[in-house]
C-alpha cells in the first residue's frame, strides 16, 4: 500500500508538471533547478534535521518522565510545554527575538552563538518547535507500555537508564519514529517564527515556505505556484512516511 500511494504521488506530481507547462505556466523543472530553489531547499533539510537531533533526546526523556509522573504537576509541564506548539508562529518568533536583544542573557547567548539573522537561529526556533510538538505523542506513547515490564528488568537488576534504552525505546520505537517525523515536519513548514529570527535572506536564511513569500510579494506567482506544489510533493511523503509507521498502511 506504502508503494502504490508514492507511485500515485509521483503520478499526481508529473502529471502537475505536465498542466503547469501545458497552460505555459513557469516549468517546475527549471523551479527545481533554480538556484533559489536548491538554496531554499538545502536550508531547510539541514536546519529541520539538525533541529530534530538536537530536540529528539530531551524530547524523550522529557516525556518519558511525564508519562511516568502523572499528576497535576506533569499536567502543568506538558502545557507549558506546549505554548511554543500551540501558539502563533510569529508570536513565538517576536517573543524569542525580544528575548535574544532585549534581556542581557540574551544578548550575550547572540554574541556568542549569533542567532539573529542567521542560519543558527532557525536552528534554535525549530528545535523549540520540534520539542514542542514531540513531547505529547511521545507521552502518550510511553504511557501505553505496561509498566510491569520496567519493574521486571529492574528486578533483574538493571539500572533506570538501562532499562529505559533497552526495553521502553525498543517497545515504544514505531510511536517514537513517527513524533520524531512530526516534529521535523513542523520544523520543515515552519515559516512565521523563523523569519522572525532569521529574516529571508536568500542563499542565506530563507528557508522554502520563506522564499515562497518572497517570490509572492515579488510578483513572481508562477515560481511560488511551483514551489508550493514542491512542497505540498515533500508535505505529502512526510506524511505518508508518519502513517506507515503508525500501521496505518502495509
Amino acid at each position: 500500500m506504502l508503494i502504490i500511494l508514492l507511485t500515485l504521488s509521483a503520478i499526481f506530481f508529473f502529471i502537475i508538471i505536465l498542466l503547469t507547462e501545458s497552460i505555459g505556466g513557469y516549468s517546475i523543472i527549471k523551479t527545481l533547478y533554480s538556484e533559489d530553489f536548491l538554496s531554499a531547499l538545502r536550508i531547510s533539510l539541514l536546519t529541520s534535521t539538525i533541529s530534530t537531533l538536537i530536540s529528539t533526546p530531551p524530547a524523550l526523556l522529557v516525556s518519558y518522565v511525564l508519562a511516568r509522573s502523572g499528576g497535576r504537576i506533569a499536567m502543568i509541564t506538558e502545557s507549558l510545554i506546549s505554548i511554543p506548539y500551540s501558539m502563533t508562529p510569529v508570536a513565538l518568533g517576536g517573543l524569542m527575538l525580544l528575548f535574544l536583544t532585549q534581556t542581557w542573557i540574551g544578548r550575550t547567548l547572540d554574541s556568542l552563538f549569533s542567532f539573529v539573522f542567521n542560519i543558527n537561529g532557525i536552528i534554535l526556533v525549530q528545535s523549540i518547535l520540534a520539542f514542542s510538538t514531540m513531547v505529547t505523542p511521545m507521552r502518550a506513547v510511553f504511557e501505553s507500555i505496561d509498566i510491569g515490564y520496567e519493574e521486571f528488568s529492574r528486578s533483574l537488576g538493571h539500572k533506570w537508564f538501562s532499562t529505559f534504552i533497552n526495553v521502553v525505546l525498543p517497545m515504544a520505537r514505531r510511536g517514537i519514529l513517527s513524533s520524531v517525523a512530526l516534529g521535523f515536519l513542523k520544523a520543515f513548514s515552519d515559516f512565521g517564527a523563523t523569519i522572525m529570527i532569521a529574516g529571508m535572506i536568500i542563499g542565506r536564511t530563507a528557508t522554502l515556505p520563506a522564499t515562497i513569500y518572497v517570490e509572492i510579494g515579488s510578483g513572481n506567482i508562477d515560481i511560488a505556484y511551483a514551489l508550493i506544489l514542491i512542497l505540498m510533493i515533500i508535505s505529502l511523503i512526510i506524511n505518508i512516511f508518519i502513517r506507515s509507521i503508525r500501521g496505518e498502511v502495509l
